[in-house]
C-alpha cells in the first residue's frame, strides 16, 4: 500500500505572497478517499500550531506521486 499523505498550499499572514507547499502524513487514512474525511481534524491542528500561516487549500495525495498541482 502507497502512503498517503496530506499537501497543504500555505502562506504567511504577514506576507501572503510568500506560500509553500507543507505535507503531513497520513498514513491512517488508508486511501486517498478516505484521506479526504480524515484531513480536516489533522489540518486544524497543524493551523492552531503554525499561527503564522494561512491554509489556502489542501488535498490528499499519494506521497511521492507528482499529480496534479494542488
Amino acid at each position: 500500500m502507497s502512503a498517503i499523505q496530506i499537501v497543504m498550499y500555505v502562506c504567511l499572514l504577514a506576507n501572503p505572497s510568500a506560500c509553500e507547499e507543507k505535507a503531513i502524513p497520513a498514513n491512517d487514512a488508508g486511501t486517498v478517499s478516505q484521506c479526504m474525511f480524515w484531513a480536516q481534524p489533522h489540518i486544524a491542528q497543524w493551523s492552531v500550531t503554525h499561527p503564522k500561516y494561512k491554509i489556502v487549500r489542501w488535498k490528499c495525495s499519494v506521497q511521492g506521486a507528482d499529480g496534479e498541482p494542488i
